[in-house]
């Protein structure tokens, strides 16, 4: 099980999502994060603001088609998500 991330939740190098393409689907009041959301700058090059996304998300839990993020995926700047839904948590097992 690993817990969802929305908008909001931080990567291990600090960078926050502030930025979910999809605007239906929320986890404990924010919106659920999927590949493709967006955030906060923590350095330079890849880390900057808007420059690096969420990505490597599960394939088997989708919304509109594209993976839902969960604590552990690697943005596409190297760091992994952190955190996340303290109640809500995705089954990567199947």
């Amino acid at each position: 099980m690993a817990k969802a991330q929305r908008d909001k939740d931080a990567n291990s190098g600090g960078g926050i999502i502030d930025s979910v393409p999809q605007s239906t689907v929320f986890v404990n009041g924010e919106l659920l994060s999927i590949n493709g959301s967006k955030g906060t700058g923590h350095g330079t090059g890849l880390h900057v603001k808007n420059a690096w996304e969420t990505a490597n998300g599960f394939s088997k839990v989708t919304v509109g088609g594209t993976p839902v993020n969960h604590t552990g995926n690697v943005d596409t700047c190297g760091h992994p998500r952190v955190g996340g839904s303290s109640n809500v948590n995705i089954n990567t097992s199947g």
